[in-house]
């Protein structure tokens, strides 16, 4: 439990809780925009945390405890690595989320259904 403990104060454990927060934020900005488009979706939370939390949280943190408890560079210059990618999708997804779609993408897409209009039979 120390080792736990340890871990979790040391900086690979704040780089840890950094990154769960900015998938929290990231799950936040992206249910307002949803809802604000109204494209709120239940079964997309389970998609949300399988994809973020489970596909790319969980794996980080498995490379930064193993290289912490380990004491190895390599693990955790790799986990350093895929944290700092993580952070640039999930801060482009945090302003994607937050900016309201622009005219030039709702004029694209209504023009769009126009060309190709959904049957109603």
């Amino acid at each position: 439990m120390n080792e736990l403990v340890a871990f979790l104060d040391s900086t690979a454990g704040l780089a840890l809780k950094g990154a769960l927060v900015a998938a929290a934020l990231d799950f936040i900005t992206g249910s307002f925009a949803a809802l604000r488009d109204g494209t709120f979706a239940w079964d997309a939370i389970a998609a949300f945390l399988r994809k973020h939390v489970l596909g790319r949280v969980a794996p980080l943190a498995a490379l930064l405890a193993g290289g912490y408890l380990s004491n190895d560079g390599v693990l955790l210059t790799f986990a350093a690595a895929g944290l700092t990618a993580y952070a640039a999708e999930t801060i482009a997804s945090m302003k994607g989320n937050l900016a309201p779609p622009a005219e030039s993408d709702v004029k694209a897409e209504s023009s769009a259904a126009a060309i190709n209009p959904v049957p109603t039979e």
